[in-house]
């Protein structure tokens, strides 16, 4: 049986034995396979979970950014506020219309003579009045000034009357070189205020007395200061300041943001490079308790946790509290000095535009947003020698030009002295690439991007509480799109401004976060890893 067996094998071992090998092969091709694929199965597994940790601080990265924002525009509305004061020449533009009405009230009858002489130059000039009925008074060709004739010489009769000859003799004197139009002083006159009589001035001047006499020729002397502007000055300051105030408020929160972007993704990026550095050495720490615990150790020994390329890596990518604190006061820059650089050139561009422009004018929302974007291609654009236009990078708005700037920044922001002029090869290297950025063109196309969803923010908000509030019933049964006068869209401009410094939430800062643009870009500069860890 045994023999039987024995000769049956034998006759078969060559094919046995192919089917052994046939067998042991599969099986370490399969033991083979199964690693692999448990090795993919775990790269797959780390990459994915690298993955989503990079996204979750790219994420987080993206609501610092918004918070930062958040952060500085109080400093920033409070500069532009401040310097562009809107509510400040509107107060004394009502005021002077309530000095006006108070003084045709209070004003006495005059005598005839001088009446006459007063409603001959009157005459001369030409009343412009705004909706709101107050009157803007612009001289005649001659450089006589009216108004303030008419004041003038109201004030002698009121004093002359009440006062003795002496008295009545010096006002008539004064008056006539205020109505005199060849004299120096008449033509500053015709550039002043009508308001000549103060409310103090002509409460003292209606109460006869001994002190009246001589309160009136002072009153008279300070209506006279240069710093005094006439209605028509005041309505023409009320139009380029509003102007001028909106497009500067989105171009610094607009710069402000974008900066913001590229500060905190460059700073998220090294703490990302940061956070790598510091897993790898977590895993060789693991990998070497796991090593220093097997049998293999007892052999071959222990093994060095030392990688000198990563401890190099690791410094050269360390970022210090000290370098992370000054490369973000360098928004000290645009929150004082930038924004300036920024409403000098919408200054000038409101100017070339609207100056033609008449607060009576009727503007639809079409013809203002092409008034708008004609002042954009100003501000954003500038001709170069051979005529040509260019468009401008703002980076002089967005970060001082010089060394001595730059520590002027520092220091201001916050810095001690000795650290601000500290060599930081780690910050330099910061600042150079921020310029790099700032210089290149995707910046350029993200500017554009943001400032036409900024001007779309501002159009939403106009046509919603200017246009959508005065629907006109012509205007709407014709099919037309709704009209209002200039002069009737600035207090909503100037309220549009409060609420895109100081509103929260805020629309406008949410408006430029949710470009699409401004997030590839930030992606752009997050995973710029220059090919370190490939």
């Amino acid at each position: 049986m045994f023999n039987a067996l024995g000769n049956y094998f034998s006759e078969r071992r060559r094919g046995l034995s192919k089917a052994a090998g046939y067998v042991g092969g599969a099986y370490f091709i399969g033991r083979y396979v199964s690693a692999r694929l448990e090795d993919v199965r775990n790269s797959i597994l780390q990459e994915r979970a690298a993955r989503e940790n990079l996204r979750r601080r790219f994420e987080q990265n993206q609501q610092d950014i918004s918070f930062t924002v958040m952060a500085l525009l109080p400093t920033l509305g409070a500069h532009i506020l401040q310097e562009m004061d809107v509510e400040g020449v509107t107060q004394e533009l009502q005021s002077y219309s309530r000095a006006s009405k108070e003084r045709l009230e209070i004003q006495p009858p005059s005598v005839p003579s001088e009446s006459s002489s007063v409603d001959h130059s009157r005459g001369q000039d030409t009343d412009i009045r705004s909706d709101n009925g107050s009157v803007s008074v612009i001289s005649s060709n001659d450089g006589a000034a009216t108004e303030l004739s008419a004041s003038s010489a109201s004030w002698v009769d009121q004093v002359s009357s009440m006062q003795s000859s002496q008295v009545s003799q010096a006002s008539v004197d004064s008056a006539g070189n205020d109505t005199t139009s060849t004299s120096p002083k008449s033509s500053v006159g015709a550039d002043l205020s009508d308001s000549i009589l103060t409310t103090s001035s002509m409460s003292s001047s209606a109460v006869p007395g001994p002190s009246n006499a001589s309160s009136a020729p002072s009153a008279h002397l300070e209506s006279l200061s240069p710093v005094t502007r006439s209605k028509a000055e005041l309505w023409r300051e009320v139009k380029m300041l509003t102007f001028t105030r909106t497009l500067t408020v989105i171009y610094s929160i607009t710069l402000l943001s974008l900066f913001t972007h590229i500060q905190l993704s460059i700073l998220g990026r090294a703490k990302y490079i940061q956070s790598l550095i510091q897993q790898e050495r977590d895993e060789r720490i693991r990998d070497q308790l796991e090593y220093s615990t097997s049998v293999y150790s007892l052999f071959w020994g222990d093994r060095s946790l030392e990688d000198i390329d990563t401890d190099i890596l690791e410094e050269s990518e360390t970022v210090s509290e000290e370098t992370e604190r000054k490369f973000l006061t360098l928004s000290w820059w645009i929150l004082h000095v930038g924004w300036k650089d920024v409403g000098e050139r919408v200054r000038r561009g409101v100017e070339e535009v609207f100056e033609g422009v008449s607060l009576k004018t009727k503007l639809n929302a079409a013809e203002l947003h092409r008034l708008i974007n004609d002042v954009r291609r100003r501000v954003e654009h500038e001709v170069t020698f051979e005529g040509k236009e260019r468009r401008i990078n703002f980076l002089s708005t967005l970060l001082p030009p010089t060394a001595e700037t730059l520590q002027h920044v520092l220091t201001q922001g916050g810095i001690p002295p000795w650290l601000a002029t500290a060599h930081d090869p780690k910050f330099n290297a910061f600042l150079d690439e921020t310029r790099t950025h700032l210089t290149s063109g995707s910046f350029d196309r993200v500017l554009e991007v943001c400032l036409d969803q900024a001007m779309e923010v501002l159009f939403q908000g106009v046509e919603k509480n200017v246009f959508g509030s005065h629907n006109e019933q012509g205007d709407l049964m014709m099919g037309q799109e709704p009209r209002e006068r200039l002069a009737a869209m600035l207090p909503g401009l100037a309220r549009w401004c409060h609420l895109a410094l100081e509103g929260l939430p805020n629309e406008l800062v949410d408006a430029l976060a949710d470009v699409r643009e401004v997030s590839a870009f930030s992606a752009i500069i997050y995973t710029s890893y220059e090919g370190r860890f490939r």
